[in-house]
């Protein structure tokens, strides 16, 4: 088991019941950089083929049979194409996680917006810590949002830059 595995773990002994969530692009699946614009609420296939980050998946997967933890996805998305290809790419290369358990949040839908684009995926973790968890661990790629999520969440939250799965 891996040391990242192992802090997991170490985490959800302190705890009853814990949510894990984890972010898509750039920390399970590779991030493309699209040209300025080149996303639009009528873009496809930009997801869908995406090359998964094979070892963190695998990671995630080791991580998915701890009993008390629940794996959860916490992405963004700009369009509501998007947010279909990543719940396909998911169903493709990370079954392990349970569909119910998808929280990909839409540009398009107006879930999120330049506002609170850092600040919704802590919003996001609270709203499930409220609802049953005792310890929130968060995984994602983009420091402005970690930062955010160690201010807002502070000690009911772990919070893990994806280089940490990686080494």
């Amino acid at each position: 088991m891996s040391d990242f595995c192992n802090k997991i773990k170490t985490i959800c002994c302190k705890y009853k019941k814990v949510a894990m969530f984890i972010d898509m692009d750039g920390t399970i699946v590779e991030y493309i950089i699209h040209p300025f614009g080149s996303i639009t609420t009528k873009s496809k296939g930009l997801f869908i083929n995406g090359k998964p980050i094979k070892i963190v998946i695998n990671e995630l997967e080791e991580i998915s049979k701890i009993e008390n933890l629940d794996l959860y996805i916490l992405s963004m998305a700009r369009s509501n194409i998007i947010v279909e290809e990543k719940k396909e790419w998911l169903k493709n290369n990370a079954s392990f996680i349970n569909e119910e358990n998808y929280i990909i949040l839409s540009r398009e839908a107006k879930d999120y917006g330049d506002d609170n684009r850092n600040i919704i995926k802590s919003e996001k973790i609270l709203e499930k810590l409220n609802n049953g968890y005792d310890y929130a661990i968060f995984l994602d790629d983009d420091h402005k949002v970690i930062h955010k999520a160690q201010e807002l969440l502070k000690d009911k939250c772990k919070v893990f830059h994806i280089s940490s799965a990686l080494v």
